[in-house]
């Protein structure tokens, strides 16, 4: 009988590919289960920030897919954390636009298309974290 945070930590660190990639996955529905508890959300969003270091391009394009839907339930349930989505999730978005894994690039890419349909981005954060990475994307020198 583990708390939803228990859950999270055990098969965020487990060797099974799957697992992670259930995490991925299953964080909105974890964020759902402890949205009363601020301090809980923000561990959610901390543990999240760790599982985008996982080394399967597998588990973090799952958990790219999962930011959108992070980021709105966050908007409309958690406003009384409004840095969640800059802080936590836009830096996690714009690293993977750069990532080595080609699904990754591509679910990173959506998951920002996404965001900026739904006007979950700052301009500022639109014009200070994200501008600059594209320019540098599609610099000519640039692969």
């Amino acid at each position: 009988m583990l708390t939803p945070l228990g859950r999270l930590d055990k098969y965020a660190a487990s060797e099974n590919i799957f697992n992670r990639q259930m995490v991925a996955r299953s964080l909105l529905d974890t964020l759902r289960e402890v949205c009363d508890d601020e301090r809980d959300c923000i561990a959610v969003l901390e543990r999240i920030s760790r599982l985008a270091d996982d080394s399967e391009p597998t588990v973090r394009a799952e958990l790219m897919e999962q930011v959108p839907h992070i980021a709105l339930f966050c908007q409309e349930n958690r406003p009384s954390i409004p840095y969640a989505f800059s802080k936590f999730l836009l830096p996690i978005v714009v690293r993977y636009l750069a990532d080595q894994n080609n699904q990754v690039r591509k679910t990173s890419q959506a998951a920002l298309l996404a965001l900026l349909e739904q006007e979950l981005i700052e301009r500022f954060d639109v014009e200070t974290k994200v501008c600059p990475v594209l320019i540098e994307l599609t610099a000519p020198d640039s692969n």
